[in-house]
């Protein structure tokens, strides 16, 4: 039975957590994974006063994570329990700092939360993540159908993240005025729209998808003409709910409010690859298909760094390390000098 919540424990950690928050700017979500990160670690050494610190403690949970199942019943994943054990480390150099705890704990004693050099390597390798080519986008996007208002709203969904490959999290925040048709652009103001890390990012629509950029206008003219909709309205309203007195709730039109989870966008996502007969890719995965047809076709550094740029990354490194990775099937083309076609007939 697990014991009561240590008091000297539970401050430590909310000390810790604050210093997180205001000092190294962490967000709400980061802070939600380090806090279950040193309840697993306080649960698993049975409470006991954290600054009583021992290095065989850190071996021991280290171990105990060899062994460790997840929600599935799985062993954990070494990347998640890298990060784990990074916040046990971090927390361990913090508590080093603190007065009545320099003479205990030292900060070398941190380095006890490392993997080998093995898992760690296993833990950085970045998995391949499945993407739809931009031709089984494109299938997807004409099966799509556009009878009714909310067909329209969907099909504008998944139009936009085939031209931009914006986040799920910005696009449930846009505003009708932050997309120029004209201009081909989306404007991610962070004072309006959820960028990751409040960045501001100005992305313009990617070539080759005039279907895509039809499907946008159509909704837009929808939103101006008829649902007489400003300037400062959501983009992508939610659908409204409303009550039958037969079979209890039905959607009946438009909430004039943005989603208020991504949820409704990965949904439409999912939905519209499955009825192309295609896997049912999420919302992210446009960010890759987009990174990779630019690793694949761009001829300069300039362009590379703009496909960056619209993506909304800091570094180009970024793009190519995490979304731009090539296939096998490509990088055995590129050495061998053989094309893409016979490599895959092989």
């Amino acid at each position: 039975m697990t014991k009561r919540p240590n008091e000297k424990n539970e401050r430590l950690k909310r000390r810790f957590l604050e210093y997180r928050k205001y000092a190294r700017q962490l967000s709400d979500k980061t802070l939600d994974r380090e806090l279950a990160a040193l309840e697993r670690f306080d649960v698993w050494n049975a409470r006991k006063d954290i600054g009583r610190f021992h290095i065989e403690w850190a071996m021991g949970f280290r171990s105990h994570l060899e062994q460790a199942k997840g929600a599935s019943g799985k062993p954990l994943g070494k990347s998640t329990t890298r990060a784990i054990l990074a916040t046990l480390r971090e927390f361990t150099l913090w508590l080093s700092q603190q007065d009545g705890f320099r003479s205990r704990i030292r900060a070398a004693d941190a380095d006890y939360f490392n993997l080998s050099r093995r898992d760690e390597a296993e833990a950085r390798a970045a998995p391949t993540r499945p993407a739809p080519s931009i031709k089984q986008a494109k299938h997807a996007l004409a099966t799509m159908p556009l009878t009714t208002p909310r067909q329209l709203r969907d099909k504008a969904v998944f139009a936009l993240l085939c031209l931009t490959g914006v986040r799920a999290g910005a696009l449930i925040t846009l505003r009708v005025k932050h997309v120029n048709l004209d201009e081909k652009s989306v404007t991610q103001n962070p004072r309006e729209v959820a960028t990751k890390f409040g960045k501001s990012i100005d992305t313009f629509f990617a070539q080759g998808f005039p279907e895509a950029e039809a499907a946008l206008a159509v909704w837009m003219a929808y939103l101006d003409d008829d649902a007489l909709y400003g300037p400062d309205d959501p983009l992508f309203p939610a659908t409204a709910i409303a009550p039958q007195s037969n079979t209890g709730f039905s959607a009946e039109g438009f909430a004039r409010r943005s989603w208020k989870s991504t949820e409704p966008v990965r949904k439409i996502v999912n939905e519209a690859f499955a009825a192309a007969n295609l896997d049912a890719f999420g919302p992210h995965a446009f960010r890759h298909m987009l990174a990779r047809h630019a690793a694949k076709t761009c001829v300069s550094v300039a362009e590379l760094v703009a496909t960056s740029q619209n993506l909304g990354h800091t570094d180009v490194l970024t793009t190519l390390r995490s979304y731009g990775q090539i296939s096998r099937e490509r990088q055995r083309a590129l050495i061998t000098g053989e094309s893409e076609d016979d490599v895959l007939e092989d």
